[in-house]
């Protein structure tokens, strides 16, 4: 798996492609941890580049969302790809998490208001 994380003024996104699984939760969980250290704005995790999403990424993204709902930090998923979305699904915690499908539309519906 490769991650990166990009500021977009006070927002932070976090780019991971490849498997989530296991092996490298470690990586994908100190990315996520950091992210949430800095408390962006708005964390936005693009899951498009991922090919394999087991139990492993969805536990990490419901541990990432109950710390960033106590944090009081919007959490917002971009592009998943159909397995993830698939996995979500199955699991039934697609509707835990806010979806957009570019991080242009996550930053624009969540930017506070004037």
């Amino acid at each position: 798996m490769s991650s990166e994380t990009v500021r977009i003024g006070d927002a932070l996104v976090c780019v991971f492609a490849g498997d989530m699984i296991l092996d490298s939760e470690p990586v994908a969980a100190r990315v996520l941890t950091d992210a949430l250290d800095s408390r962006p704005a708005l964390l936005a995790v693009d899951l498009s580049g991922v090919e394999l999403f087991t139990s492993t990424g969805l536990n990490l993204l419901l541990i990432t969302r109950r710390r960033a709902l106590a944090e009081g930090i919007p959490l917002v998923l971009i592009a998943p790809s159909p397995r993830t979305v698939r996995t979500l699904e199955l699991t039934e915690t697609e509707t835990l998490f806010t979806v957009r499908t570019t991080v242009d539309e996550a930053l624009r519906q969540h930017r506070p208001p004037a």
